[in-house]
């Protein structure tokens, strides 16, 4: 039996608002020069956390276009993060540029495939990736910085 629009719409930010509490789980146990770890021949962890920034803005522009809204979200800022609280700030910044993308949609609009490139993507698969990604990449901050994470464990 498949959910409607409501049901569905909770469940995928549900996912989005758990996947983005780990981030900023994760966060939350670093310094500002944690950020700047990484492994041997791998991202430092304020690359990833930009990386994050980068795509969120990337996800609300997919969604407006989806959607055949104008204007779209703008671009996201080409800078790194400067600190733990500008990162946190950024994240929230494109987190909002998403959620109000979705602002008043409609069921066909939610889940119409709609070709990108190569892809296709519904607005519903775009959140349900977003979601992926956050948890993905929390993963890589938690690799990156193990030793931080058991120290702070203790």
């Amino acid at each position: 039996m498949s959910l409607g629009l409501n049901e569905d719409l909770a469940a995928v930010r549900g996912e989005l608002d758990r996947a983005r509490q780990e981030v900023q789980a994760s966060l939350d146990q670093l310094t500002d020069e944690d950020l700047d770890r990484s492994r041997r021949g791998g991202w430092s962890v304020r690359r990833v956390v930009q990386h994050l920034i980068q795509s969120e803005w990337h996800y609300a522009r997919l969604v407006s276009h989806l959607r055949g809204l104008q204007p779209t979200p703008p671009l996201a800022p080409p800078t790194s993060p400067a600190s733990v609280p500008d990162a946190v700030r950024a994240l929230s910044a494109a987190r909002q540029a998403l959620l109000d993308a979705l602002d008043g949609i409609d069921e066909a609009s939610f889940y119409r495939l709609g070709t990108v490139g190569r892809e296709e993507y519904s607005v519903l698969s775009v959140l349900e990736n977003a979601a992926h990604h956050d948890r993905e990449h929390v993963q890589q901050i938690r690799s990156i910085v193990a030793p931080t994470y058991d120290r702070n464990q203790r």
